[in-house]
């Protein structure tokens, strides 16, 4: 009896085993099932993602978000950071940064450049010998539409200069170079065309030189600086010095981002 009731105990422990493991196999198929589900619920998402994306950048492109200024109009709420523009007359987008708090908050767009930090110049003594070629973030062709859709733009200038001058009677020892190449004889704060700086401007230039404070020449850190503000003319693409060639003589240079709005 005892044997008989030990064969049936192992064939009802057998079965149940049997009913838990076809239990565990179906559940085992029903969640391999759900992750496939997912996986390709996960693929349409995308799909629609992408589809909706290309509907976003159609739209873009008939109606482009062409500066900061324009993305501020459209979302007064956006915050200052890196946004994707459309440019008109361009089929990619362009990345910038905006400052969305200057200005009074109109959405400024900034375009950098390597030459930002405060640099020096000495050993240089003809007329431009000193040559320092600007690299910007962008290619000139986007920085170009940037200006053209902008009603403003600015670009910081500033030198610094110890017993080393910009002019030297009629000639220019210190200029800029425009976009378009051109040789630019003014400096920050001054008039297109008035081969002066700020101060000369307003006649209160160092030691009463009519041009720049640099034009003083003496054993002291000078500086000429100000913004320059012709669209025509940005961005800066030069900077070039010269009247540094001795020991005694030196400069520092300093160029801002190009910023655009309106």
């Amino acid at each position: 009896m005892r044997t008989m009731a030990n064969v049936l105990w192992n064939i009802l422990i057998f079965t149940a085993w049997l009913g838990i493991t076809a239990s565990a196999f179906s559940q085992n198929d029903k969640v391999q099932k759900l992750e496939q589900e997912i996986k390709s619920q996960a693929k349409k998402i995308q799909s629609q993602e992408g589809t909706i994306q290309g509907i976003v950048d159609s739209i873009n492109r008939l109606h482009p978000t062409g500066s900061c200024s324009i993305l501020k109009q459209k979302r007064p709420s956006t915050l200052s950071g890196v946004y994707k523009i459309y440019l008109r007359g361009l089929t990619s987008s362009v990345k910038v940064h905006c400052d969305m708090s200057s200005k009074n908050g109109v959405g400024v767009t900034e375009i950098g450049q390597d030459s930002e930090s405060r640099t020096r110049v000495n050993g240089y003594e003809a007329p431009g010998s000193y040559n320092r070629t600007i690299k910007y973030d962008l290619p000139m062709e986007q920085i170009v539409a940037i200006i053209q859709q902008s009603q403003w733009c600015e670009q910081f200038i500033k030198y610094e200069c110890y017993h080393s001058k910009m002019w030297i009677y009629s000639q220019p020892y210190s200029w800029w170079v425009s976009r378009k190449g051109a040789k630019m004889n003014y400096w920050g704060g001054a008039a297109v065309g008035s081969e002066k700086c700020a101060c000369g401007m307003t006649n209160s230039c160092a030691g009463g030189e009519r041009r720049c404070n640099c034009d003083k020449n003496d054993f002291r850190l000078r500086e000429d600086s100000g913004y320059l503000r012709d669209k025509d003319t940005l961005p800066v693409t030069e900077l070039r010095f010269g009247e540094t060639g001795s020991s005694s003589e030196y400069g520092y240079h300093t160029l801002g981002k190009l910023r655009c709005w309106g």
